[in-house]
This record gives C-alpha cells, structure tokens and sequence, in this order.
C-alpha cells in the first residue's frame, strides 16, 4: 500500500528532460516547490563529465535536497538518478523528497536510470564517487551510516507501516491519528510542568511517559529526552506550549511515525485546552527559547538582562 506524495513533474521539467535527453547534455538538477518538481538548473556538458562535476558542486548546498540526474560518460543513453538529500535537510524536507522520488522517476521513464544513488553531504558530489557507484566497482556498494538510513527511507519509500497481525495503518498523511491516546494521557497542564508522551508502536497507543517540574524554558534543554521523538505539553505562566522533537539518531521508522501523527496529536489536545504555540525542533537544545516569550513568573529578573540560547551554527560547507 503506497503513500506517496502525490508530487509530480512540473510541465516544464518534463519537456525539459525530453531536451537534455536529445541534446544529450550532461547534468540535470531539480527540486521540489510549490507542491510540484520543478527544473533547477541543465549543465550543457563539457569535453569531461569530470569537469562537469565541478559545476555540479557549485550548484548543491548543505541543506537543500535537490534531485540529480547524470548521464554516463561511457553510454549516453545511460543514467543516474540521485537523491541528493543532505544531513542538515529539514526532516521534513527528507520524507518529501523520499515519498516523491519513486513517482518523478517514472513519470521522467524509469527505463532511462540504471542506479538509484544517494547523497548526504557536498563532500559525496565527486565524479570519482559517481564513478565508483556507477561502475559497480564499490564492494557490494557498501553504505555509510546515513546513506543506510537514506536507504531505509527508500525500501520504506515513506509507505504506510503496517503492523502485520492487525493490518492497521500506522503512518497518516491526513492530520489524523493512528493511534489510540492511553488514559493516562489524559491531562490538565499546570505551569512549570512538562508533560512527555511517546508512542508505544506494538500497541499502538500514546502514552504520558514522563512528568519534570522545570522553572523556565531554559530547562526545557536538558529535561526533554534526546533518545528518541517526543510530543511535550509545557505551560509557562498563561501560555501552553507543543513541542514536537525528533533527536538526530532517532531511527528512521519512528521519524515517519512520531511526524506524520504530530498534528492528529495537536488536534486531540486541542479539544480540551489551548495550545499557544506549537514549536519544532531536532535536538532540544535547538529550541529557541525567544519563543517562549519574556512572560514567566518563577524566572528572576536577571534572566531578562542574559543572551538568549543560539543554537549552534552550522559547520561551513567544505569543498
């Protein structure tokens, strides 16, 4: 049972690939905006493929997913199609990109590509990399860590999970949920407490896995679990606050799951208190506590003359 999408080839991106592949030219890149795939930039070619690639790595960023598509300089009737997703990708850029890639390869014609590759970083845009996929001389074209993860987003194709003994649908793309809410989960916030919930998948319920005093956002840091996805209710002063996490070594089955419930989760709370502002973060630590506002009774008045947390810049991109 498939869900993708439902993203597909802009009207130009196909006639386009139409002309890269009758001129043919050498690199094609293209991303996803506004609900459609859309043409980014056509490397005409050169006299090597390899000199092409040092456009390519011009043209990529540490942090934007696009699509690639190269023809092989031994076969021009041959091609790669790479998912070019980098680690400091928004998570939710990485399950779009991940759920469309399968429908924009076969809406482009899937008999064009002979390797489906994936890329997570700058440093992997390399023709001697490419060279290596595409020649099959890798061992057994052996993943990395995140290309593995990359890879079980692709077998997993951002698909429904299925529990095998009941048949139910475990990931929703619809705003709704999949889950039961264990009647412990049942809760009037009071201020300066944290309410963690986590979602038990064999049995197919949320449940309030944690209670924490904490007396100002700043705790919120190192309070909210860094080993796994989690929805937080936490009120501070009159205001309520979601907080939805997905740590950066959380496994990829439970990203899908915890994100694609996470507005069912905020529509379920709704229903019996306000919700001030919802936030979204990797790490806790990436919280920005600006959000929280200045409003917090139980913080002293120092706390307002103190740097707010930044969090920590991303490295430069290296060439």
């Amino acid at each position: 049972m498939s869900a993708q999408s439902g993203i597909s080839a802009s009207a130009e991106l196909s006639e386009s690939f139409k002309t890269f592949i009758d001129k043919k030219q050498s690199i094609l890149l293209a991303y996803i905006y506004d609900e459609e795939v859309k043409l980014s930039n056509i490397i005409e070619g050169s006299s090597s493929l390899k000199n092409d690639f040092n456009e390519l790595k011009d043209l990529v960023d540490d942090s934007k997913p696009q699509y690639i598509i190269i023809k092989h300089d031994y076969n021009d009737k041959l091609y790669s199609f790479v998912s070019f997703v980098p680690d400091y990708a928004a998570v939710k850029d990485k399950m779009l990109y991940a759920s469309s890639k399968n429908t924009l390869i076969r809406a482009l014609g899937s008999e064009f590509f002979t390797h489906i590759l994936f890329w997570n970083s700058v440093d992997e845009v390399s023709y001697e990399n490419w060279k290596q996929s595409a020649s099959g001389d890798a061992a057994s074209n052996s993943l990395s860590t995140s290309e593995k993860e990359l890879q079980d987003v692709k077998d997993l194709e951002f698909e429904t999970v299925v529990n095998t003994s009941t048949k139910r649908q475990l990931v929703n793309h619809k705003n709704e949920l999949s889950f039961k809410f264990n009647p412990n989960a049942k809760i009037n916030p009071e201020a300066n407490t944290l309410y963690s919930f986590n979602i038990d998948i064999p049995k197919e319920e949320i449940f309030l896995s944690n209670t924490s005093s904490v007396s100002t956002p700043k705790d919120l840091l190192t309070t909210i679990s860094s080993e796994s996805p989690q929805f937080n209710i936490v009120k501070f002063s009159t205001k309520t606050f979601f907080i939805y996490t997905c740590p950066s070594g959380s496994k990829v089955k439970e990203r899908m799951i915890y994100a694609s419930n996470k507005q069912g989760v905020i529509n379920h709370f709704k229903q019996f208190f306000t919700i001030d502002k919802a936030l979204e973060a990797g790490d806790a630590i990436e919280l920005e506590l600006s959000e929280f506002g200045s409003e917090n009774e139980n913080e002293d008045s120092s706390a307002a003359t103190k740097p707010k947390f930044n969090r920590p810049t991303r490295p430069g991109r290296r060439r």
